[in-house]
């Protein structure tokens, strides 16, 4: 248990966004542990023993780990973390108690505190429902879940949801399904805007940011990362492959798939979004040697997979 709560003292380093000085013995605070990826959250809450000035005494009876992380290993509070420096009064695993001393910015009224963490939570939630199959929402909920990020404050976590929520919508809205499934053919042709936007996101990023989403598609790193904009990069890409694999199957054949009227624009909208509009090259082939590898299957009567 003194493991779990030593990591717990390190994992979280960013403060509340709001500071709240009239606080009072025996009240009961909340104190955030936001991290960069909103699913990753966790908090404390306690009570205030005792008030110094402008220093607050709280003993925390709730800890709330961050979801997905880890809570094994040694390690010493960080000096940024919230809990950083707390005493640990119990380490009973079914009852932990820590005192620590905050200040008043450190702190949030309970109620206020839990609403705002719900929130995020609500936010990550919208967004892990897109993730994970790409039609489980309507683009106004990606848009709605863009807009509350964005009343989340300025921090980089929810700012780069906001912009995932927003690509978010864009795909769904292209695909013309309002939430639900649609045929391959249906999504295919609708996803020329979709990829124009990728490459207009990319454009406006690090150079990172287009690296990390081509580490996702060549299988080298995991989808889920801690930055949301290219995880909703990576997944746009994704399942214009996966739709792409699916249409030899809905329209009976490769050959009938080859022949499809938009099936050459389709692969050339993927091959530039991959690309970054022809400036980058994928797994060492430029764009204008993955459309000639691709277009030889597709005149041949071939379904190409995409890279």
């Amino acid at each position: 248990m003194k493991r779990l709560l030593a990591l717990m003292l390190l994992g979280f380093s960013m403060l509340p966004r709001f500071a709240h000085a009239d606080f009072a013995v025996g009240e009961r605070v909340f104190v955030p542990m936001p991290s960069v990826h909103l699913r990753e959250d966790g908090y404390a809450t306690g009570m205030i023993e005792s008030i110094a000035g402008d220093k607050y005494t709280v003993v925390l009876r709730e800890l709330i780990p961050g979801k997905g992380k880890t809570l094994y290993g040694t390690c010493s509070p960080g000096a940024n973390s919230p809990l950083a420096g707390a005493e640990i009064l119990s380490d009973k695993e079914s009852a932990p108690v820590l005192r620590k001393v905050f200040s008043a910015s450190e702190l949030m009224p309970w109620r206020t505190g839990k609403e705002e963490y719900l929130e995020r939570e609500n936010v990550a939630t919208i967004f892990s429902k897109w993730l994970g199959d790409g039609m489980a929402i309507t683009p106004d909920r990606a848009r709605l879940g863009a807009k509350r990020a964005r009343q989340l404050g300025t921090s980089l976590g929810v700012q780069r949801m906001a912009q995932a929520l927003e690509l978010a919508a864009i795909e769904v809205d292209n695909a013309g399904g309002q939430g639900f499934p649609v045929s391959a053919a249906q999504y295919l042709g609708g996803v020329s805007k979709t990829l124009t936007a990728i490459i207009a996101t990319e454009q406006q990023e690090p150079a990172s940011t287009g690296d990390a989403m081509r580490a996702i598609l060549d299988g080298s790193q995991p989808l889920q990362s801690d930055d949301a904009v290219v995880m909703a990069m990576a997944k746009v890409l994704l399942l214009v492959r996966d739709n792409w694999a699916r249409l030899p199957g809905e329209l009976g054949s490769s050959k009938a798939a080859a022949a499809w009227p938009q099936a050459s624009s389709v692969m050339q909208a993927y091959v530039t979004a991959l690309t970054q509009d022809g400036k980058v090259k994928y797994r060492g082939k430029s764009a204008s040697e993955l459309n000639q590898a691709l277009g030889a299957e597709l005149k041949n009567g071939r379904w190409p997979v995409l890279p």
